[in-house]
């Protein structure tokens, strides 16, 4: 199964299978995620939970000078993330199996954290990719998390509690973008 996606101008081709995270299209918190990141064009950047690569590809597509490491449990979403890789053309990625951060090197620092963590993944997952992120990146680094909107409050909290500092940058019906920068 395959679903094209066009960004910025740009169109992109994932290929996915039964069992992948929104495996028919991109879903909505993906999309708006993608449509209110700031990245530049030289930022090395971590998508963590990439599934088949939905947002990690297309943010690598926009950084054509900079490198994004893209991490998840699943070995089906990091075989599927290496294929969406290759069917692009995408090669300023590095794609990791990896239980949260446990396979990134600790002497990498980013500019900016991104996810879409899954609605179903427990609370303390969630607050350990949080809590990973802080350690991850660089002074004046940013985070990104698109979650449902009742776990919002949750991630403010927890945002908060890390970086001492929240900002909602975007919500809709359904999905919130909270952020968080490193001092």
């Amino acid at each position: 199964m395959a679903i094209d996606l066009t960004f910025c101008g740009k169109t992109y081709t994932f290929e996915t299978k039964a069992g992948l995270f929104s495996k028919d299209k991109i879903d909505k918190g993906s999309l708006l995620l993608l449509s209110n990141v700031n990245i530049n064009n030289d930022d090395v950047i971590l998508d963590i939970g990439c599934g088949y690569g939905a947002i990690g590809l297309v943010i690598a597509g926009q950084t054509s000078r900079g490198k994004v490491y893209m991490v998840d449990t699943d070995i089906r979403a990091v075989k599927y993330s290496k294929i969406n890789a290759k069917l692009n053309s995408i090669s300023n990625v590095e794609i990791l199996l990896s239980d949260g951060f446990e396979n990134v090197s600790k002497e990498l620092k980013f500019d900016v954290v991104l996810s879409n963590p899954p609605s179903h993944m427990p609370k303390e997952t969630i607050i350990e990719f949080i809590e990973g992120s802080r350690k991850y990146l660089k002074k004046g680094g940013k985070l990104y998390f698109v979650t449902e909107k009742r776990i919002r409050p949750m991630i403010e909290r927890e945002f908060l509690k890390e970086f001492h500092n929240y900002e909602l940058i975007k919500s809709d019906s359904t999905y919130a973008i909270s952020f968080a920068s490193q001092s």
